[in-house]
């Protein structure tokens, strides 16, 4: 067990900017593995969110808690205010040892050591066991230079930096704890926001020239098991009522069998949750597509960046405008809603090249995506590159503040960027299925409560009330334990002002998710509108229990 006075605080401040960013301003998930494996290690550890706290509450917290270790995730974004945040800590609690980890750190831990010395040591790549390693040390009486721990970098007594190496990488990936376990007593933290988002692999084989993704992570795909995966999401269902998920896999499908293996799991097990998910273009098949929208799938993101095979090859990008298009069609035949992400900005970007895009916009008929100036990160061929060839300063992060570094920064860049959006919102409002596709849809797949809760939406949309509630109502006959059904007709019983119905619907709702705060919420406020303030007022209270933990 850990003595009692070695605490450890993992935080994370995002950049002024990204506070109010719904995703910017969340944890990353690597802060909440760390933890998880600290505190099943027994050492005392807990997580901060410090996005949205001032300074002066800072202060409080960390006399409060008065860690010994501070741990601060540090991203390109928010690479300065990681270090004032560092500045801070040294200042309240001046023996405190601190620690950068994450993308930006791992690629610029030499400059951040020599020049930052609020920073005693710097996490390289995946950091569970080099932190469970560094705590050890730390709890023993301080790093031992005689026995460097793979996988930090620190300073010396004699102030030379000094790296222990490569760690070698977390082979199975299923032994590191559930993070959702040990969330507990966080700070600025809301669980059912941060744990909706996981990742199940790590690794990118890729070579995009942008990303430092293969760099931080290693080019070796790894891989969390189907159970495990299976194992989380009903824990975090039945924890925290959470029934839809985000996995945020660079490539969720690039392991077939898997995928396969997950979505019989989900189905067998009925644990009926919504997903969404990020693939390659060249990772997908109709019958994998078609498991996957059985299971919940509703939307895929595909990184397509490009309709130039030109700019492609410039991105390094391994793929084609024609299987982008390939992939387009295999996700619109199972009715899974698509979102594709762009790059605008690149060197050799011309307006053909940007004509192309618009066109594969037009033909693969995305509902959504995003376009983002192609931008320098430290640890890409993409900033090599631009130092070597195009007189990028060597020390561009250490001396200028801007949270990204766009290569290119003329108005023809801003111009290109609000083409693609006009582009993406005009295609978008084409894009969605209608009632022919929908019936093609359960010809194709038979029932499927995705694929009736995406028809009953539209037809409501098209105030088609009898048809939506058919839809809705056909997944509570052939699933009665499913509880996307009630919660179809719990909202739309509401809408149609049908209060009896409506609460019906949310009762069953609360007893198959009796940790889902939403039909607590709702209930309280339909209680309301029926004159029972005894009941409605019991519901708030539980649904405010239940966001309080």
């Amino acid at each position: 067990m850990s003595e009692p006075d070695m605490h450890i605080l993992l935080a994370y401040k995002s950049h002024r900017e990204g506070a109010d960013d719904p995703y910017t301003s969340l944890l990353p998930v690597g802060l909440l593995t760390i933890n998880a494996v600290l505190r099943e290690a027994g050492f005392s550890s807990l997580v901060a969110n410090l996005s949205r706290i001032g300074r002066e509450e800072i202060i409080r917290l960390l006399r409060s808690g008065a860690p010994s270790v501070v741990g601060l995730s540090q991203f390109t974004h928010n690479r300065f205010e990681t270090l004032e945040m560092a500045r801070l800590v040294k200042e309240v609690l001046p023996g405190c040892f601190v620690l950068l980890g994450g993308p930006h750190a791992t690629c610029r831990w030499q400059e951040m050591l020599e020049s930052s010395p609020c920073v005693d040591a710097v996490a390289l790549g995946e950091a569970e066991m080099t932190m469970l390693e560094l705590a050890g040390q730390l709890r023993s009486g301080g790093i031992d230079p005689s026995r460097p721990i793979p996988g930090l970098a620190f300073r010396g007594a004699d102030g030379r930096v000094i790296s222990g190496g490569q760690r070698p990488v977390v082979e199975r990936l299923d032994e590191i704890p559930l993070p959702g376990r040990y969330i507990d007593n966080s700070i600025g933290v809301d669980p059912r926001q941060q744990l909706e988002f996981l990742i199940t692999s790590r690794g990118c084989p890729s070579a995009c020239s942008f990303c430092s993704s293969p760099r931080f992570w290693g080019r070796r795909l790894r891989f969390r098991s189907p159970g495990s995966m299976i194992e989380e999401i009903r824990y975090l269902r039945d924890r925290y009522g959470l029934i839809y998920f985000s996995i945020r896999d660079d490539t969720f499908t690039a392991d077939r069998k898997r995928v396969l293996e997950f979505c019989r799991l989900l189905l067998e097990q009925r644990i009926f949750v919504l997903w969404n998910c990020q693939s390659r273009v060249n990772a997908l098949d109709s019958e994998m597509l078609g498991w996957m929208k059985r299971a919940g799938c509703e939307c895929i993101q595909l990184g397509v960046e490009s309709g130039s095979q030109k700019v492609l090859e410039c991105l390094g990008k391994k793929i084609t405008p024609a299987e982008s298009e390939t992939a387009a069609i295999l996700i619109r035949d199972v009715g899974i809603r698509l979102s594709v992400y762009l790059i605008s900005g690149t060197i050799p970007e011309t307006d053909e090249d940007i004509t192309a895009t618009c066109r594969l916009i037009e033909s693969m008929r995305p509902s959504d995506g995003q376009v983002s100036p192609l931008v320098y990160y430290p640890g890409t061929a993409l900033f090599e590159e631009g130092v070597k060839r195009f007189g990028v300063a060597p020390d561009l992060f250490e001396r200028d503040r801007s949270p990204s570094f766009p290569v290119r920064a003329d108005h023809n860049v801003a111009k290109t960027t609000r083409r693609l959006l006009k582009s993406l919102e005009s295609v978008a409002g084409r894009t969605q299925f209608i009632d022919s596709d929908y019936r093609g849809h359960k010809k194709l797949l038979g029932y499927c409560h995705t694929t009736n809760l995406m028809a009953g939406e539209y037809l409501a949309a098209c105030g088609n009330e009898l048809g939506a509630e058919r839809e809705y109502r056909e997944i509570v006959m052939s699933e009665p334990d499913n509880p996307w059904g009630w919660l179809a007709l719990g909202e739309f019983y509401g809408d149609c002002g049908r209060i009896d119905d409506s609460i019906a619907a949310f009762l069953r709702l609360s007893e198959l998710v009796p940790s889902h705060e939403p039909a607590f919420r709702a209930l309280g406020e339909l209680f309301k509108l029926t004159g029972d303030r005894k009941k409605s007022r019991y519901y708030q209270k539980r649904a405010d229990e239940l966001l309080a933990g």
